[in-house]
């Protein structure tokens, strides 16, 4: 196995540095100007105490049953989610926004 040496390092000039740092770049993904479609969805990353996530469990399956037969429960995701809707109901009424 033969062994060469690397090629000699150029040496860049302040202002080149300079030059790329200014130029700028893009984005990744282009944004878009126009007005985003209302029924899209976002995620969120959403964290809690244990105590919290326990209690939710705990009302989740204490709510009664739709059917006499079979108690099906919502998950958790689910049960935040409606949460989440009764807030912004309640929120949106104090208001006054339609």
């Amino acid at each position: 196995m033969s062994i060469s040496l690397s090629p000699p390092k150029k040496k860049v000039s302040e202002q080149q540095i300079n030059a790329i740092i200014n130029k700028g770049g893009k984005t990744t993904v282009e944004s878009i100007d126009k007005p985003l479609d209302p029924n899209s969805t976002k995620s969120i990353k959403l964290i809690m105490t244990v105590d919290e996530m326990e209690m939710i469990k705990e009302l989740r399956d204490r709510r009664p049953a739709k059917s006499r037969s079979r108690k099906i429960t919502i998950s958790v995701h689910d049960w935040v989610i409606e949460a989440v809707q009764e807030k912004i109901e309640r929120e949106r009424r104090k208001y006054s926004i339609q």
